[in-house]
């Protein structure tokens, strides 16, 4: 399994365009992998998620998204959906798509995400839906998409809609993708140690920084759920662990946080990072 951290920072980015704080005005200065994009991550050759800076991150990376025609959902929020992309993916002169097993973007989300990409594509007369297919999926209910097998989980996230986490599996690995959510609710660790699934990466959203988590963790929280993860027997001593989704709000640049979460064993992910497991 190849996962490749196009991009990992919160909703604003990192800097924040508008933001005078400290550590905004820091990474100004510094650039490099303290800069994070609004996030989405490539699991082999699915998508999870579709940012707004998606576009940059492709030509960063030297990503080619021609050949990607599945994209996963977590929910709704606007950094996470990228309507726009979609429709241009969708139409015939924006997107010329040679392969004919490739014609048909696989879409799959919540009944939210669904509504969104609709309402985009009724204002745009261009887009052609016979290169859409949309799955809707639900919580503890699996899909394949692609080479890859989902579990969708409930997240603790976008409280007016059902937004998901996901168990990721090639056959060989397995991966808890807990991106943009708080503590994990009972019903998906009671699903998780139920189930006996053991994860050999578990990627946590860590947007709060040193902050009291929300409707996001931050350090407590993730030391918290790896220790949850411990007692469930759903991890093992190799299995490694990864923090995703950072913000500014707790003042602290990324290479500064880097380091206070290095001494916890979690390893802070950055743009474009690549990880095979």
């Amino acid at each position: 399994m190849e996962i490749r951290y196009l991009v990992t920072g919160g909703a604003e980015g990192f800097p924040s365009i508008f933001c005078q704080c400290d550590a905004c005005r820091k990474v100004r200065t510094l650039l490099g992998k303290n800069v994070k994009m609004r996030s989405c991550t490539l699991v082999d050759q699915v998508m999870i998620d579709l940012s707004p800076d998606i576009f940059s991150q492709c030509i960063n990376n030297h990503v080619d998204l021609s050949e990607v025609n599945h994209v996963v959902f977590t929910h709704s929020h606007s950094d996470h959906l990228n309507t726009t992309e979609i429709c241009f993916r969708l139409r015939e002169l924006a997107s010329v798509i040679r392969k004919k097993d490739k014609k048909v973007m696989e879409i799959y989300g919540n009944d939210a995400v669904q509504n969104g990409i609709m309402e985009m594509v009724a204002k745009d007369p261009h887009v052609d839906l016979t290169r859409m297919k949309f799955h809707r999926i639900r919580k503890f209910e699996p899909f394949q998409a692609g080479n890859l097998k989902f579990i969708p989980l409930k997240a603790y996230h976008k409280l007016d809609e059902e937004a998901l986490i996901f168990v990721i599996e090639d056959g060989r690995s397995t991966m808890l993708y807990a991106n943009d959510t708080g503590a994990l609710p009972d019903e998906t660790l009671d699903f998780i140690e139920q189930q006996n699934i053991k994860f050999d990466i578990v990627s946590m959203d860590t947007c709060r920084g040193t902050l009291d988590g929300d409707t996001h963790m931050g350090i407590r929280e993730n030391v918290e759920l790896r220790e949850r993860l411990r007692r469930m027997h759903a991890v093992t001593p190799d299995t490694e662990y990864y923090l995703n989704h950072y913000s500014h709000m707790c003042g602290m640049i990324p290479q500064e946080y880097e380091r206070l979460v290095g001494q916890e064993g979690f390893l802070l992910t950055y743009d474009g990072l690549s990880v095979t497991v």
